[in-house]
């Protein structure tokens, strides 16, 4: 019969999503209202036998939130988070919104709507700032003008919530400062665990780095990273993402990105059964080469790329834009530059193999501990409980 019912949602939901732009979660139990969520759509489309390969944590924890909401009695009705013709005629107990539609649907929310933004990333003025100081500080290094990649349309919706909760430390929720309310952390989760690689050889490994993340290789630091390996031959990097790809930066770094000792792959992927691979081969082969990840991005939310990282056996090398909460057990980049990165490689390179198992270790106990699907949802649902209190 569940299935049934599942099959029946996914299909149903297809279809309104074609025409409206808009999916439904049902309540569980007694009906106690409706509410909107503008986040993703794609979760609620899919059939039992459909999966996404995409390994962001987004698919999830936005199907968890409406799960969450749905158990407590509310009837959710999600739309996408770019769907800019979506009004709402309900009169919807509470909109949750990913920073991008609360001010437009605003107008049309009853009154008593509660409001809230769930953080995913920096403040966009915050992010375009630092990508623009980012691409000035390539100019005058290597005398290029690229474009920008991750340019956020300008918005106010933070000052239209009346709760704000999400991901980041307080570097990032200091970015929403504009909004002058506090900010309840929720913990990123993860796609895969792993157990820690007792059998990992950390002599080998502290010659192997890795840069791992999305789209936009001057905002996340991948320029920085690959000129310090080019001056580094005795040192490998492990490149994974799609970054490496974009035309101007690939254009800009090919001489790099074709040393012996610098290598690079496309985004993973998630199979069926839920196990995530790299071009075929299972990515915990590629974290098992490598002792740590240098990931000097210039904003984020929390990046789950660096957490997903950590679940393997990474030690983690970052900013504190990268968004971790400053109890993480991360070395932190002060000032991101070639040189520093050049001299934090070659510390860790140089460091007792006993030392790093350790750090490494410690890192991942963190993120088991902080950063699990169970995690975020205790905590959201903390969040619903006892912050809304719907």
């Amino acid at each position: 019969m569940r299935k049934f019912s599942l099959i029946y949602w996914a299909y149903r939901n297809k279809i309104t999503n074609k025409l409206w732009g808009v999916v439904h979660a049902p309540c569980r139990g007694k009906k106690r209202g409706s509410i909107l969520i503008s986040y993703l759509t794609g979760p609620f489309t899919l059939a039992p036998s459909e999966y996404f390969t995409d390994p962001h944590s987004s698919y999830w924890e936005c199907s968890e939130i409406v799960h969450l909401f749905s158990k407590r009695g509310y009837n959710v009705d999600i739309i996408n988070w770019n769907n800019k013709t979506f009004l709402p005629k309900k009169k919807y107990k509470l909109c949750l919104d990913i920073q991008n539609n609360l001010e437009r649907l605003s107008k049309f929310l009853p009154k008593e709507c509660v409001k809230i933004i769930h953080i995913v990333s920096a403040n966009s003025k915050f992010q375009n700032n630092a990508e623009r100081k980012r691409l000035n500080d390539l100019k005058n290094r290597r005398g290029v003008i690229l474009k920008t990649q991750r340019t956020n349309t300008l918005s106010e919706n933070t000052t239209y919530a009346d709760f704000i909760e999400g991901f980041g430390n307080r570097t990032i929720h200091c970015s929403y400062k504009i909004s002058n309310k506090p900010i309840f952390p929720i913990p990123i989760s993860v796609v895969c665990k792993y157990d820690f690689p007792k059998n990992k050889n950390f002599k080998l490994a502290r010659k192997n780095f890795l840069w791992f993340g999305g789209g936009g290789a001057i905002l996340k630091g991948l320029d920085l990273v690959v000129e310090a390996f080019s001056r580094l031959p005795n040192l490998n990097l492990y490149i994974i993402g799609p970054a490496p790809f974009e035309k101007e930066f690939s254009k800009e770094y090919k001489k790099e990105l074709n040393l012996p000792n610098i290598h690079h792959y496309p985004r993973p992927k998630i199979s069926k059964n839920g196990s995530m691979t790299i071009e075929g081969q299972p990515f915990i082969k590629i974290m098992n080469r490598c002792v740590a990840i240098i990931y000097p991005s210039a904003s984020e939310g929390t990046s789950g790329a660096v957490i997903q990282a950590m679940h393997a056996g990474i030690i983690p090398i970052i900013t504190r834009e990268a968004g971790l909460s400053k109890n993480s057990p991360s070395i932190i980049i002060e000032n991101p530059s070639v040189e520093s990165i050049i001299s934090l490689a070659q510390k860790v390179s140089e460091t007792n193999p006993a030392t790093l198992y350790n750090t490494a270790h410690d890192s991942w106990k963190y993120v088991n501990q902080y950063h699990t699907k169970k995690k975020f949802s205790e905590s959201y649902a903390n969040f619903i409980d006892n912050i809304i209190k719907l």
